[in-house]
């Protein structure tokens, strides 16, 4: 049924009244196309919603379109109607326009009542009124008209494959950002598990612990299974966090969490525990974690202890104690060394003192007392079986030192041998067949330790647990062999003096153990740092006959042996024909040469060189001049500048005339330079390093 809108305003209020009460329409889904005439009418329309319960809004979030004839509704086509209605709801859910205010607002009635003032500006009705949505709608928008084919969309394989793509090249940013832009907002795919974990254990790997528990909760809220590899990411972003106290708070946090969950954690959350505890200071909680393990009879090996070994290097001043204790722990427990077992005590050897020396004497007391109750009860049980054995036939039995040896002389043997070396331990300094010490053999050995208060060096570490020819042989008795990363270790640990280099080097040889370009560049470091130059250099014809070529740490490590400007240039021209690029460590362990030996000329030298090469300085490089300046200072006030450090053959005068030339000219070369920033620990994941992460 058609009906006409007519310009007659009593006759338009009697049809509108009657159809309503005919048709009871659908609210606001009356569509006309009035002409500006018919203004007047269209706000009585508006009014109608709340005089006349029985029609609703007439005129609702359709479009008005101005036109100068009437026009005529088909009120029986239903499926038009139902149309209209979704395309309505649909445009008001995304413009969010209050239709009424903004019509009365723009709608002009002068024309229709004389006895009221119209807008004087003339207003005329907006025809379609485009406004912005919400950014989510936005966004919904550009999706469905950009929807991607199945064809582009990738399987899980396929998305992982490209994110270990990235991972291999260091792109660590595109490879997130294959998670986060491509996969959940140009794909639309929901990403499994899988994918979340492959991420989240890379930047535990690198130590992003923010990322990583911000994906963790992502994978919450998208109600994705956390499993346990996702746990051991997550403690491994703690332990390799840049700063340790970040890291401790979320290791704690996450645990008290699995805590609460009721989730059984598994070894190897065990073992990612011990090491984000242990690296981040906490060391009572990982033993505690050790002893948790034990008591839910999770498998203890050697990988739980190397990680209490990890713990015990954070505490620089009674770490090598702590080693010492987990070190008798695997042997009364019968757990088998290997070498990261013996590298990581090299390392405690290096970093780690003992400690409060009552406390180490009560230690070794205990050390010494559990030997004694082990070798005991071993002989104990020994005597016991063969009592119970009664006279066997004997059987012959292969070792390796002494040939065929019959069981009953071999266990006589070597309980004898047991007994004596309890009898023999009885004190700190007590006499011993071998005055060498070895706390690490099955039978602790002091030897002549005078007193504890004098092991205060590497090398005063490393002779309690044998030597260097002790700890190897320990080595052999486990069945291990030593490798490169031992030897080198071994140089920091080992007295700086050429006789003990030339000691290590032979082990090495005996050893089958090659020596890299990184162990020369090591030695090469400890010649220096004891001022045996001449021998330091040397090590660069060792080099050239092991047929391996100087790298930059090479180069860096030579210029701690350049004490003169000639030096320094010779080294410069070697760098340049080994096409290396100068840079600011290298330039500052010249410059620290030439600060120690108050050589103005060698220092202004170095300051030009940085200049040229355009060497951004770093906080180091900066540190040493500042501090020299200061020293000068100093120097200048007390009228010391005569130095048995100062160049020979200088004046009277050489230290307040070169004092005043460097005066004049540091400040201006701070001017030239532009130091360099110091970057943050991040910024290579907050980077974005490709266009685009497509491929």
């Amino acid at each position: 049924m058609f009906y006409t809108v007519s310009n007659d305003y009593a006759t338009q209020q009697e049809l509108l009244k009657e159809e309503t009460h005919k048709f009871r329409m659908i609210p606001g889904r009356l569509f006309c196309r009035l002409t500006k005439s018919h203004s007047y009418f269209i706000s009585e329309i508006l009014k109608t919603h709340n005089n006349y319960k029985k029609c609703p809004t007439v005129i609702s979030a359709g479009k008005f379109l101005s036109t100068s004839t009437a026009q005529t509704i088909d009120l029986d086509d239903k499926n038009d109607v139902k149309r209209d209605m979704k395309f309505s709801e649909k445009r008001y859910r995304n413009r969010k326009i209050n239709m009424k205010s903004d019509y009365e607002k723009n709608l002009d009635f002068s024309h229709i009542d004389p006895d009221k003032f119209g807008n004087l500006k003339g207003k005329e009705l907006i025809e379609d009124e485009e406004t912005d949505g919400d950014e989510g709608d936005i966004e919904e928008e550009n999706y469905l008209k950009n929807r991607p084919m199945r064809s582009q969309k990738l399987s899980t394989k396929q998305y992982a494959d490209i994110i270990k793509e990235f991972f291999s090249q260091k792109k660590w940013a595109d490879a997130i950002d294959v998670l986060e832009t491509r996969m959940l907002k140009e794909d639309r795919i929901k990403p499994e598990n899988y994918i979340y974990n492959l991420i989240i254990s890379e930047c535990g790997r690198l130590g992003y612990s923010k990322k990583a528990f911000q994906l963790y909760n992502q994978m919450k809220k998208r109600d994705l299974k956390v499993t346990g590899a996702t746990y051991t990411a997550l403690f491994n972003a703690c332990a390799n966090s840049p700063w340790t106290h970040d890291g401790l708070k979320r290791a704690k946090h996450l645990r008290e969490l699995i805590f609460e969950k009721g989730y059984e954690p598994n070894a190897n959350n065990y073992h990612a525990m011990i090491k984000a505890f242990g690296r981040c200071g906490d060391l009572s909680t990982a033993f505690t974690l050790v002893d948790e393990m034990a008591e839910k009879k999770l498998p203890i090996s050697s990988e739980t202890f190397n990680f209490l070994f990890h713990a015990c290097i954070t505490d620089k001043e009674a770490g090598f104690r702590h080693a010492l204790l987990v070190w008798r722990k695997m042997l009364n427990k019968g757990i088998q060394r290997d070498i990261y077992t013996y590298n990581l005590l090299l390392r405690t050897i290096r970093d780690c003192g003992l400690g409060d020396l009552d406390v180490t004497r009560d230690t070794f007391h205990r050390i010494v007392e559990e030997s004694k109750r082990q070798i005991q009860s071993k002989s104990l049980k020994k005597k016991h079986l063969l009592e119970a054995g009664g006279k066997k036939p004997v059987l012959t039995l292969q070792s390796p030192d002494e040939g065929n040896v019959t069981e009953e002389n071999s266990v006589n043997n070597e309980t004898t041998k047991e007994i004596s070396n309890v009898s023999e331990v009885t004190s700190f300094t007590g006499e011993l067949e071998e005055n060498r010490p070895n706390l690490l053999a099955v039978s602790p050995q002091f030897g002549n330790i005078i007193a504890l208060t004098e092991v205060t060096r590497p090398e005063d570490r490393l002779l309690l647990v044998g030597g260097l020819s002790g700890f190897l042989e320990q080595m052999r008795k486990d069945g291990v062999k030593p490798d490169i990363k031992t030897f080198t270790q071994f140089l920091d640990n080992i007295p700086s003096t050429k006789s003990a280099e030339q000691a290590l080097l032979s082990a090495m040889q005996k050893e089958n153990v090659i020596p890299d370009i990184d162990f020369y560049n090591m030695l090469i470091k400890k010649r220096s740092m004891r001022f045996d130059y001449i021998h330091a250099r040397e090590v660069l014809k060792m080099i050239q006959n092991a047929k391996l070529h100087p790298d930059i740490v090479t180069f860096g490590v030579l210029a701690l042996s350049c004490r003169t400007q000639e030096e320094s240039e010779s080294l410069i021209s070697d760098m340049k024909t080994a096409e290396f690029r100068m840079n600011a460590e290298i330039l500052g362990a010249m410059l620290k040469q030439g600060c120690c030996h108050w050589d103005f000329k060698y220092v202004l030298a170095i300051m030009q060189i940085a200049i040229e090469e355009g060497v951004r300085p770093n906080e180091k490089f900066l540190e040493h001049l500042e501090n020299f300046h200061k020293s000068c200072l100093k120097k200048i006030k007390r009228r010391d500048v005569n130095m048995e450090e100062m160049p020979r053959g200088v004046g009277r005068n050489y230290f307040k005339n070169g004092f005043k030339k460097f005066s004049s000219e540091y400040s201006s070369w701070l001017k030239q330079v532009e130091p360099e920033k110091t970057a943050h620990p991040w910024e290579q994941f907050n980077k974005k390093q490709t266009p685009d992460s497509r491929k």
